[in-house]
């Protein structure tokens, strides 16, 4: 069946309902995009590769920190069509991101009737979650025994890590469902983790529980939207990218608090919370290691319902940034270069294997740098800050630059790869990054439509 695209027949009181309808599917499109975990570039590149794939020209998109804006100049009559919406809440669902972007490219290849597009959209909306509830839960929870035994701690430390990670979950979901601010909600979280690091302790002095703490902090840092932000700024989108960056350091100074008013309030019962240095990464007990990073990276895709033919890749990958990572830091060229080379080679790997799993870089570029989170670092700051030592400042601007580094080296890596192998866009484009949450096409021949 024959799909009527453009404008071209029709009256000027058909051109512009047909405009509005297709800017209408645009928005949506672009909507569902940005509230489950796109960045701003592809957001902007989706509206416009869906505007132009129906015929609709002259349209200028942009997204700021939570508005999108869409608005088409009539360049016969003069006439302005716009429409505006605020994405309030954003959460990470990889599951319905995968299903949208699939979408965007059959919409680009083949358009549909604006009727059927609209349904479309409906139907991906309207679905069920890809995994129980119970199971997402049990997701988080394996990111924190997962993070446990990363750092040194036994199984003791591991199932208490399990624990307390499952019990923050279920306390943020509640406060969330509360329209509680997030701030609150990390806080309420990072006090959780010495509560029960001192619960354990009463059980098994000999256990290092403040690995615990370190397990909690690691779980609640993977939704921190850090790549989001790195990824909107070195694409230009400026006031998007330093919101963003505010909003993490809101969300970490929540945990930072939650964490320290908690870690004092058991010290005042005899519990000093202190680091253990043979808690961090070394080459020495990498098959562990590997193996955390998996266990990480499983629950992590859980948690964020990646698709299931993505589950591989993403642990795949979470394993070849630890490995890489510990072989960087064995040359000893330091924390921050190691997690962006580490981060590199997760993207240069992310852009082939995205293609293997069909679903978008984005996914499973996140989920395998989970493991690399800079939990430790950051609770070392924390401490080292309690005790009224500046090294704390210091500590905290090394988490920061180690957060920075993962994604600056995940998106140069993708950059690299689709410099080369595609794809080259046709449409005007005023940035300069890679794609990451549409499905890119590594070759000229066919790289047209993004």
């Amino acid at each position: 069946m024959s799909v009527s695209i453009g404008t071209a027949g029709l009256s000027s009181t058909e051109a512009a309902d047909y405009t509005r309808s297709v800017l209408d599917i645009a928005m949506r499109l672009a909507e569902v995009m940005f509230s489950n975990g796109a960045g701003a570039e592809d957001v902007v590149s989706a509206v416009l590769a869906i505007t132009r794939a129906y015929g609709v020209r002259n349209v200028d998109a942009d997204v700021t920190y939570s508005v999108i804006e869409l608005s088409h100049e009539n360049p016969s009559t003069h006439e302005t069509i716009s429409r505006s919406r605020n994405v309030r809440y954003r959460t990470l669902d990889y599951f319905t991101l995968t299903r949208v972007s699939n979408l965007i490219a059959e919409l680009v290849e083949n358009p549909l009737e604006v009727p059927e597009a609209r349904r479309a959209i409906a139907r991906i909306v309207s679905a069920p979650a890809l995994y129980p509830r119970m199971l997402r839960r049990f997701g988080w929870s394996l990111v924190g025994a997962g993070a446990a035994f990363l750092i040194g701690g036994n199984w003791i430390v591991a199932v208490a890590a399990l624990l307390a990670t499952m019990f923050i979950d279920y306390l943020t979901s509640a406060l969330a469902n509360r329209r509680v601010p997030v701030f609150f909600q990390t806080l309420a979280g990072g006090a959780v983790g010495p509560l029960v690091a001192a619960a354990v302790h009463s059980i098994d002095p000999t256990a290092n529980t403040t690995l615990i703490v370190v397990a909690t902090i690691i779980m609640l840092l993977a939704g921190v939207t850090t790549f989001g932000a790195v990824h909107d700024a070195l694409s230009g989108f400026y006031v998007t990218g330093t919101a963003r960056f505010v909003e993490a350091m809101f969300v970490t100074g929540g945990l930072v608090a939650g964490v320290g008013a908690s870690s004092l309030l058991v010290a005042r019962f005899g519990l000093m919370l202190e680091i253990n240095p043979s808690s961090a990464t070394g080459f020495g007990n990498l098959p562990v290691q590997l193996a955390a990073s998996v266990l990480i990276v499983l629950g992590f895709a859980l948690a964020v319902q990646l698709p299931v033919r993505a589950v591989w890749a993403a642990c795949v990958l979470g394993a070849v940034a630890e490995l890489v990572y510990v072989l960087a830091l064995d040359t000893m060229i330091g924390t921050v270069f190691g997690a962006a080379i580490a981060a590199l080679a997760v993207g240069l790997l992310a852009a082939l294997m995205a293609r293997l799993v069909r679903v978008p870089p984005l996914v499973i570029v996140v989920s395998g740098l989970v493991p690399l989170v800079p939990g430790l670092i950051l609770f070392t700051g924390l401490m080292q800050l309690s005790e009224g030592s500046l090294d704390g400042v210091l500590s905290m601007l090394a988490a920061a630059s180690v957060a920075v580094a993962l994604a600056a080296g995940a998106i140069l890596g993708q950059y690299l790869v689709q410099a080369v192998w595609g794809p080259v866009r046709a449409l005007p484009r005023r940035f300069v990054g890679p794609l990451m949450a549409l499905p890119v096409k590594l070759n000229r021949s066919r790289a047209d439509k993004f």
